[in-house]
């Protein structure tokens, strides 16, 4: 190989550039920033789930050392910030018809879930705000509480589908099949809890904050609730540990502190700790489906009916609306199914507001879909993998769309299927469940093939190359939070420049110095936001040509660009970027990839597990993803990506939920003590196979693939386990499938086995 051919850095697992200062503490998160004149808020939260109150007495609090401010709803509403607003209506309305349920910045005289806000406190240090705030007295009158969505009134009501051709199908049904499905309400749980700072100076307002979407919080703070010019409203996202979707939207806290500076001047902080960030943070998942399938004689599924109630808790959250109608058309899967019919619909209870996490609607949609075909096979006499591929779209088939409107071109479902069933080696699964009976153990397989219907984003996100201080600058307008963006975007401008990564410096999250683009969400970055990186890389290279074409005194279309080099073929007239930058000190350009971002990835995830019946322990034996991502621009990444998704949705399936009391409306897992999430030596080692089928509608070729280990693990790890207990006659536990659980629902079997 000479020393100038090139070599590809797209495909290649190169190491992420941002772990370093991850792993040695250098970081920079909100919590580490301590500007001059820094106080610190205390939010006073409802200790009811639901209350009306008259009085709220802050007289001895204001007195106590320390305390520079405490905010109530009265002084809120007189300056006009009263509510949260809502980003997006439900499907079908405007909010000319839709009148949210939103949620007030401050309660005003009524609290709707533990966790509410009736006041916040400012003080020199957060032990005298705590204390402050431990000295405002409130007389309560208690309310009944609601937690269980069939019981609470609804706020919305959509439907997709044909229900006449479903009824018709169901009418003609050779079989037909019922269940009911609870996709469990979680917390996101990111290693960093929320939080932010404020600050007003002549300039306007700032605002620090841990989120993947400062746009999206510019936009709203600035247009929605303080009602200044964008330009007066920057947000900033410093390293950020983790958002999922629960960070995307704008939460009380931030406006309090922003509200809070500009009235003292000075910046203000607002960090929550665990138990303050699982009661007030905005739940993910809690939907119950009751689904209807029919089959016709041949034991095809010819027809689904569905029904979707939404827990959206107290209020409308500001992101409430994105789960609604993202992934409904999941519910018939990667299934040749005919006809189907959805209605979702939206409950508001005594619990705290919902909204993304981590696919948005997607994950609970597959889970009802690939828990359907596993409880009809079963009720079938027949064995849950082979009732799938007689069900699946095969690739011969293809295109085809789905009757709730996802197109798959050219997938191969089978494919998928048969690498995850194999990197488990499937075929040698019966050998290794005689072998558990025979220690008195179950052992279970189970498996979620899915595709996603990404639907994109109607706003581009640019990018922007520019030289200063010694280096090329690449910004975005997306937002990591731990997706390796630093990594895999400059590995697109390395590819493309054939400069070494260290004379490249990632800028992204600052709306001061790109406003435009929707940051990070719906698995969209590398689609939309690493094309534009190419396109503005190839923009660079444009530029620089024109510029070395004067340096050399040529025309343009003579000069060659070649391994970081551009020259005149058969002379030895070479001009580098370094000189490019010489001549050009401020060489800039942008580009933005205006696609829509919209693609279909698909993957299989396989799952093997055994439990204990005496104790309903479960631990994983093995665990497989075979994962169609479009091209890889860094495979390591890819498969970093879907371990952390099989952590979360095994985590949802296993051990975690946002439980309430059902009378009270008291939080049961407000710490980690009660709230379960999976350690390291729970999982196994997660194989994973990427199959490089390139999307030719983005040029880079890549699939969003963010989201997808989330959507495919809960069903997955849930067959599973069901599969152990089939013996039982157990076909659906909701989930979390704690040891309880498994341990009651065998001794319920048994003691009617006994009968």
């Amino acid at each position: 190989m000479s020393k100038t051919e090139r070599v590809s850095l797209i495909g290649q697992p190169v190491r992420r550039r941002e772990d370093f200062r991850f792993l040695t503490g250098t970081g920079c998160f909100t919590d580490d920033l301590a500007p001059p004149g820094l106080v610190h808020g205390w939010a006073l939260r409802s200790p009811h789930a639901h209350a009306s109150f008259t009085q709220l007495d802050a007289t001895t609090a204001r007195d106590m050392p320390g305390v520079r401010l405490i905010l109530t709803a009265d002084m809120l509403v007189a300056v006009g910030l009263d509510t949260v607003p809502v980003d997006l209506p439900p499907p079908g309305h405007s909010f000319a018809d839709w009148d949210p349920p939103a949620q007030p910045i401050l309660a005003h005289d009524r609290v709707r879930f533990v966790g509410d806000i009736l006041a916040f406190v400012v003080a020199d240090s957060l032990a005298e705000a705590r204390d402050a705030a431990e000295a405002i007295t409130c007389d309560f009158e208690t309310l009944p509480a609601t937690t269980d969505p069939r019981r609470a009134p609804t706020i919305f009501d959509y439907q997709e589908g044909d229900a006449a051709e479903v009824a018709n199908g169901l009418a003609q049904a050779a079989h037909d099949f019922t269940a009911t499905l609870v996709s469990n309400r979680i917390n996101a749980a990111p290693l960093e809890t929320r939080g932010c700072i404020g600050f007003h100076d002549d300039d306007g307002f700032t605002l620090q904050v841990s989120t993947q979407r400062v746009q999206i919080l510019q936009r709203a703070l600035a247009d929605r609730i303080f009602r200044v010019p964008r330009s007066r409203m920057r947000v900033v996202a410093p390293d950020t540990g983790g958002g999922f979707g629960q960070k995307n939207g704008v939460y009380p806290e931030y406006v309090l502190c922003l509200e809070a500076a500009r009235r003292l001047a000075r910046p203000v902080k607002w960090i929550a700790d665990r138990s303050e960030a699982l009661t007030s943070d905005c739940h993910g998942r809690d939907n119950l489906f009751d689904i209807h399938a029919a089959l016709n004689a041949d034991e095809r599924i010819t027809a689904i009916r569905a029904t979707r109630l939404m827990n959206m808790g107290a209020y409308a959250s500001s992101r409430a609306m994105v789960p609604v109608s993202n992934g409904l058309t999941h519910l018939t899967g990667v299934y040749g199914i005919p006809s189907a019919h959805v209605t979702v619909r939206g409950a508001v209870t005594n619990t705290a507001p919902t909204c993304s996490y981590r696919g948005a609607g997607r994950p609970e949609n597959v889970f009802c879909c690939e828990r359907l075909m596993d409880i009809v096979a079963r009720r079938l006499g027949r064995d849950p993998i082979a009732f799938r591929r007689a069900n699946i779209v095969l690739s011969a088939a293809m295109p085809w769309t789905s009757p709730l409107g996802t197109t798959f071109e050219e997938q191969d479902f089978e494919l998928l299927l048969d690498r995850a069933l194999d990197m488990l080696d499937h075929r040698n699964f019966q050998t290794r469940r005689t072998r558990s009976v025979e220690s008195g153990q179950l052992r279970g397989f189970g498996v979620c093939l899915f595709a996603e219907d990404l639907h994109g984003s109607a706003e581009p996100i640019p990018a922007r190359l520019s030289y200063g201080d010694g280096c090329l600058q690449l910004i975005v307008g997306s937002g990591s939070a731990g997706h390796g963006h630093e990594t895999s975007f400059l590995q697109i401008v390395v590819d493309n420049l054939s400069l070494p990564m260290n004379r490249l410096s990632f800028h992204q999250s600052d709306t001061g110095l790109m406003a435009e683009g929707v940051g990070t969400a719906a698995s969209w970055s590398l689609t939309l936001g690493g094309s534009s990186v190419k396109l503005a890389a190839i923009a660079a290279v444009r530029k620089a040509r024109d510029v070395a074409a004067a340096l050399l005194e040529a025309p343009a279309d003579d000069i060659i660009f070649d391994v970081g080099r551009f020259r005149i073929p058969g002379t030895d007239l070479v001009v580098q970027w370094d000189d490019i930058f010489r001549a050009e000190p401020h060489f800039a350009v942008t580009d933005v990839f205006t696609g829509d971002g919209r693609g279909v990835p698909a993957g299989c995830h396989a799952c093997e597990v055994e439990v204990d019946p005496e104790t309903g322990m479960v631990a994983l034996s093995g665990y497989a993803v075979a994962q169609d991502c479009g091209r890889a621009v860094n495979p390591m990444i890819v498969e970093g990506q879907l371990h952390g998704g099989v952590a979360q949705g095994v985590g949802q399936g296993w051990l975690e939920e946002a439980a309430y009391d059902p009378d009270s409306g008291q939080l049961l897992s407000g710490s980690f003590m009660d709230y379960a999430l999976p350690r390291a030596v729970d999982l196994p080692n997660i194989l994973s196979s990427i199959a490089e089928t390139p999307d030719n509608g983005n040029p880079l070729g890549v699939k969003g693939i963010g989201e997808s280990a989330a959507t495919g693990s809960t069903a997955a790890f849930v067959n599973a386990v069901h599969d152990a207990l089939s013996p039982f006659g157990c076909l659906n536990i909701d989930p979390p499938l704690t040891p309880f659980k498994i341990w009651t629902a065998i001794r319920e079997a048994t003691s009617l086995a006994k009968v």
